[in-house]
């Protein structure tokens, strides 16, 4: 192995462990226009920090306030869907002060059951659909299964009655139907 260390310009020992030294001050000439193209190109070199500084900053805020403006827009996004909905619940309110008083009930069922037309209308129309049960085949993706009833007449799988309402909000399942489904009773249960 080799020794590393090397003497210097002022008879010095230096541990260079391999690498060229660079010296610490050395005279550099230039000439006045090297000098001035130099110069121009660090002008140019702070005036581009500058401007990333610049639109870095900028970046940031614009972020603080779309950030901003998305919090904002997530607490009043449903303002609309109220002001929608407050017709519907002003006539239940209505409707509940009229059932006290009232002395004829077919009234009072027609009241409750405009109310109920009102609110399905008022779902269809921010795109909540009720999936459809009566008659079809049981699909495990719309319908959760709550009853199995044995069936002679009836064919396997088919619901045979709806035990709670499912939903589709813009095509997405929003909540399964629960339902009562058939199943053939088997040759040996007869």
């Amino acid at each position: 192995m080799g020794n590393n260390n090397k003497e210097n310009k002022n008879g010095k020992n230096d541990k260079t462990n391999g690498q060229a030294q660079v010296p610490e001050a050395e005279e550099i000439i230039l000439t006045k226009k090297e000098y001035e193209e130099l110069k121009a190109k660090a002008d140019e070199r702070d005036s581009y920090f500058d401007k990333y500084v610049r639109a870095h900053a900028e970046f940031e805020n614009a972020r603080k306030r779309i950030e901003k403006d998305k919090i904002e827009y997530c607490k009043y996004a449903n303002e609309g869907f109220l002001l929608e909905f407050l017709p519907i619940l002003d006539n239940l309110e209505m409707a509940e002060k009229h059932i006290k008083e009232a002395k004829d009930f077919n009234a009072v069922r027609e009241g409750v059951d405009m109310i109920q037309l009102q609110m399905q209308k008022f779902l269809k129309d921010i795109g909540v659909e009720r999936i459809k049960v009566n008659g079809e085949k049981f699909d495990p993706h719309m319908h959760d299964p709550i009853e199995v009833v044995e069936s002679d007449e009836k064919d396997d799988g088919k619901i045979l009655a709806e035990l709670k309402s499912g939903y589709r909000f813009n095509g997405r399942l929003l909540r399964p139907a629960s339902v009562k489904i058939a199943k053939k009773k088997e040759e040996g249960n007869k």
